[in-house]
């Protein structure tokens, strides 16, 4: 396969019938100055796009109606001459004029209607569109026909240094004629929705292998991703047909910063080259004129770079053909600093000593999501570095395995755990994360038995001087209330006080929660014994809803009651980030080091200011005999000091990103 290419460019350009004299200002020295301008190596362009138009002379498909050139073709040629990878798009689950002209390919739910996306289909042609609105399509009979047969033409009529097909894998059922027939052939009950989803699965997976020979069979070196099938829950036939993978994630709207670290860490679990994908937009994709600063586009690279991966961003180029040089230009603000520090970070092992069990997995719970990313969050805003794994993971490695609070074990799987246990490694668990996910009962020794679910929605949680070390000793409020585990044998680090009632309109108090009770509950907030720490809460999925800083706080007293031994440790803001990479061919360790705080503007997460910080603490611990630690930015070497195995240094400055860099042997 050829290898990813470190900055990359998604070139948009879903193009309306409508649009006039398409491509007719495409020209290859300025497509070139933009590229060059952007440090860009790598850019995606299209060969077919939602609005079902092809931009190449298509026999198979459909050229846009106003497109006299073969823009595809010259695109192709331009990027090659300069040494510039170039992916081709094709569209699969969004095609609009393909849906029109074809019903028949539409993906359908049981009774027969549309799977849609923001689509009204009563709308009348004058009624005001909503952003992202598409009728989803089946890639089964003619329609996998004819991506197939434009697929083969590409293969056929151009150098291929890849594909990149969109929007892959959704709906999870669809009950059009032919899946109907399909599903029929293959004994199917068309009753049962799970036996459904599996054939749809299946139909997926079998397209992605449909494709695959197609392409391969010309251009065996080529790239191949099916956007939509790179996520935590993304079943693993899919992702074992993926090339590479293609983290799309545009933090600005679409869930904040903290989505892709985790993303990252677990899908690099695969082994296989990833990158991280933004957008040079204000919003998000479609947007045309929206512009993103560049000092967020150079924070978010370099946390792409931190974190292991390969960097793109969107871009929607103009139905002339023209590139917008602006836009290159805040895009090279970017990847001009990712040209410093790309070798020191993508690609690079990750080191930690703590992971989290995400339990994000097919199959997963409806809250298993929030669950996990509020504990993610959490460990991000303190800086304890993680690794997300799987229950049947080598753990060895990690002092603390934390299990993040929804329910998603099963007895087998918690046996692999327990021997972790058992072989001196410990477990912090939250919430329903100690329950098996097919019964209730105890999946671990937690010194307690189990009562039942909570009997109110809220409750009080009082700290003891374990976890209460620095925070309130009052009661304070749980916005969703414990399961009820009452002690046995465990030491107690937190009681619960039960509200007197829940709030209904016959029994209130005041604006929002009822008050505690004076006297704790027979059920214990937090047991430990042994290694295992439990927290009745889910302190994650809280954190996730509600931001309080005082469940964080809690959460944190009871890592570090666990986690005694971190590889890294240091001492920033909560938006600050700090990450350790290995990487052994080179003999150094690399810490990377981020800041720069999003502020909430309107609809969006704004990257503006860039305060510096100064005198930055950090401490390593790693086995290696360090022979010199420096600053790859500015050349400097920094004195350090090694006491009880941990290696201490000061970073003089830490401005949107440093690196840190350890290198033993000669």
């Amino acid at each position: 396969m050829q290898s990813l290419r470190s900055r990359q460019v998604h070139l948009d350009f879903h193009t309306s019938e409508l649009m006039p004299a398409v491509g007719s200002a495409f020209d290859a020295k300025q497509f070139q100055k933009a590229l060059k301008l952007g440090h860009v190596n790598s850019i995606t362009i299209f060969a077919k796009c939602h609005h079902s138009w092809s931009y190449y002379p298509t026999k198979a498909g459909m050229k846009h109606p106003t497109l006299k050139t073969d823009l595809l073709g010259r695109q192709i040629a331009a990027c090659h001459e300069i040494g510039v990878r170039c992916p081709i798009y094709v569209t699969v689950g969004w095609s609009a004029n393909d849906a029109e002209k074809h019903p028949e390919w539409c993906a359908r739910k049981k009774d027969g209607t549309l799977h849609t996306c923001n689509f009204d289909v009563t709308a009348t042609p004058d009624t005001p569109k909503p952003i992202v609105s598409w009728k989803f399509l089946c890639p089964s009979g003619a329609y996998r026909k004819l991506i197939l047969a434009q697929t083969r033409e590409l293969c056929t009529a151009y150098d291929v240094d890849g594909l990149f097909y969109d929007i892959c894998f959704g709906p999870a059922v669809c009950y059009c004629d032919t899946c109907r027939a399909g599903m029929a052939k293959a004994g199917v009950d068309i009753e049962n929705e799970s036996a459904v989803k599996d054939y749809t699965r299946n139909k997926w997976v079998d397209f992605m292998r449909a494709c695959r020979a197609v392409i391969h069979e010309r251009h065996p070196d080529a790239t191949v991703f099916f956007n939509g099938g790179a996520g935590m829950d993304t079943p693993q036939a899919v992702l074992d047909n993926q090339t590479h993978l293609e983290l799309e994630d545009l933090p600005t709207t679409w869930g904040g910063y903290d989505k892709f670290p985790m993303r990252a860490r677990y899908l690099r679990r695969q082994g296989k080259p990833y990158l991280a994908m933004s957008g040079k937009f204000h919003t998000m994709w479609g947007e045309f004129g929206g512009f993103k600063h560049p000092d967020a586009i150079r924070y978010e690279a370099a946390s792409m770079v931190a974190y292991g991966a390969s960097c793109s961003f969107g871009d929607q180029a103009h139905p002339s053909g023209a590139m917008d040089l602006d836009t290159y230009r805040n895009i090279g603000v970017g990847y001009s600093f990712v040209r410093k520090i790309e070798k020191y970070g993508i690609g690079a092992t990750p080191l930690a000593s703590l992971a989290m069990i995400a339990g994000t997995g097919p199959g997963r719970a409806a809250d298993a999501m929030a669950h996990a990313e509020g504990v993610s969050a959490m460990l991000l805003e303190a800086q304890r570095d993680v690794e997300v794994v799987e229950p049947g993971d080598d753990l060895s490695r990690f002092q603390t395995v934390i299990l993040p609070g929804s329910r998603f074990l099963t007895a087998e799987s918690a046996a692999h755990l327990k021997d972790y246990v058992r072989r001196g490694g410990s477990l912090l668990v939250l919430g329903e994360s100690v329950l098996a996910k097919d019964k209730d009962e105890l999946l671990f020794d937690i010194g307690g038995e189990y009562l039942g679910p909570a009997a109110y929605k809220e409750d009080y949680l009082a700290l003891g001087p374990v976890l209460g070390k620095g925070l309130v000793q009052s009661p304070f409020l749980n916005y969703t209330a414990a399961i009820r585990v009452k002690p046995a044998g465990g030491r107690v680090l937190a009681a619960i006080h039960e509200p007197y009632f829940d709030r209904t309109y016959g029994h209130y108090c005041s604006h929002q929660n009822t008050p505690n009770r004076l006297e704790p509950a027979a059920h214990a907030g937090a047991l430990q014994k042994g290694r295992i720490v439990f927290l009745a809460h889910g302190l994650g999925k809280m954190y996730h809803e509600h931001g309080a800083r005082l469940h964080r706080d809690v959460f944190i007293n009871a890592l570090d009651r666990l986690h005694t031994r971190p590889l890294l440790r240091t001492c920033l803001p909560s938006s600050g980030r700090a990450t350790l990479v290995t990487q052994p061919r080179q003999k150094r360790h690399v810490v990377h080091l981020l800041y720069a705080p999003p502020l909430k503007r309107g609809r969006c997460l704004v990257i503006e200011d860039l305060p510096p910080l100064y005198d930055v603490p950090v401490a390593v611990r790693v086995p290696e005999k360090i022979a010199r630690v420096r600053l790859p930015l500015t050349g400097k070497s920094l004195p350090f000091k090694v006491r009880n195995g941990v290696l201490e240094t000061v970073v003089p400055e830490v401005h949107v990103h440093q690196m840190l860099v350890l290198e033993w042997g000669k």
